[in-house]
């Protein structure tokens, strides 16, 4: 991400653990004795604040491109891959997306999840709140990016994944 002044109020942005968010104004707060400018984040369900001189930090991006959700849909339509046996490779790959942050990693392992899903009959507690939360920012994102409501966005990505499944039978 390039330098704080190049976002200002309205801007949206991704934030690798509260998801989707639109700056909503500058506050000054005085924190430990110091005076210090924050940008006011809401997303739909929360408010963060994140300082302005740390808005480029890794766990922040722009609002990803055209290009880049068109990209995240055609993974989502390729065949998924196998996931490892192993607990702690596939909990590694869930953190390593989680922190990537980008729509092309997302759609890739909520794809590879709902197969091992539809696989197994169920997920472990962490890759089942992994995939929700991930599908959530993909969804809200790609709904923003594209001007669509959200419940056509899910629609169309629980078709995507559904397809798979028949392709599967």
């Amino acid at each position: 991400m390039e330098s704080s002044h190049d976002f200002s109020e309205e801007d949206w942005l991704v934030h690798t653990h509260y998801g989707i968010g639109q700056i909503k104004g500058i506050e000054v707060k005085m924190i430990s004795g110091a005076k210090a400018s924050y940008f006011r984040i809401q997303t739909s369900d929360s408010t963060f604040w994140i300082p302005v001189d740390q808005i480029d930090s890794e766990i922040l991006r722009p609002l990803s491109t055209l290009e880049e959700i068109q990209l995240a849909i055609a993974i989502l339509q390729r065949p998924p891959k196998k996931m490892s046996s192993d607990h702690n490779a596939r909990k590694t790959r869930i953190r390593r997306v989680q922190l990537q942050n980008t729509p092309e990693d997302t759609a890739r392992l909520i794809r590879d999840l709902r197969a091992r899903q539809r696989d197994k009959g169920e997920l472990n507690m962490e890759e089942s709140s992994a995939i929700r939360a991930l599908k959530q920012r993909l969804i809200e994102e790609w709904s923003l990016v594209m001007d669509k409501k959200s419940e056509k966005v899910s629609s169309r990505l629980d078709d995507l994944l559904d397809h798979h499944q028949l392709a599967a039978e």
